[in-house]
């Protein structure tokens, strides 16, 4: 008996490993297939989620477009804090993807969240009147370009940590920056 009750302890052991192991891979591939593509998932802070998107100005009527969604929470807070009831996120790494889906049906969201497994390059952005975006500066420049064509006139643009060069993106118009946390927040308009 005693024998049975230590292999038993010892299989249920190794199994667990052998799950934590297979977690923390597909963990780091979906890391390594976010960055390859322009964005690692590098999820914004908790704590200054609602101060973020209270500084984009956002609104209950606002059609809310998280692009590089990661884990759900800036949507989840656009829902939750803000009774908007449209938002869709873009996330192309898949442990993001699963844990926001999974976060989102936990709390009974699909109908106000849809999460698309798709890379931000081709999201729909039809109907959409403020876009969140925390993206490496490579990428916020082709986000920029998408914003010009896709948005219409008078939609907002929240950018963490790296500007649009507005510049170059004639079309956009800063409205405000302001540093929270650590992190310096942007807010656009499409004009």
């Amino acid at each position: 008996m005693e024998i049975f009750i230590a292999y038993s302890l010892l299989t249920f052991l190794l199994l667990v490993q052998v799950g934590v192991t297979a977690l923390l891979v597909l963990y780091m591939v979906s890391w390594v297939q976010s960055a390859y593509k322009g964005a690692p998932f590098v999820p914004s802070r908790r704590e200054h989620v609602k101060e973020l998107l209270i500084f984009g100005g956002l609104n209950r009527s606002d059609v809310v477009c998280d692009l590089g969604c990661g884990d759900g929470r800036i949507l989840i807070s656009v829902v939750n804090d803000f009774n908007v009831t449209k938002t869709i996120g873009y996330e192309i790494a898949f442990w993001p993807y699963y844990i926001a889906c999974l976060k989102i049906r936990i709390q009974k969201l699909n109908d106000k969240i849809i999460i698309r497994r798709k890379d931000l390059r081709v999201a729909d952005l039809q109907g959409v009147s403020f876009v969140y975006a925390y993206l490496f500066p490579k990428i916020v420049d082709v986000v920029a370009s998408k914003i010009e064509k896709e948005l219409s006139l008078g939609s907002k643009i929240l950018v963490l940590s790296f500007p649009i060069d507005i510049r170059k993106h004639e079309k956009m118009r800063l409205i405000k920056s302001e540093k929270i946390g650590k992190i310096t927040a942007y807010l656009y308009e499409k004009i």
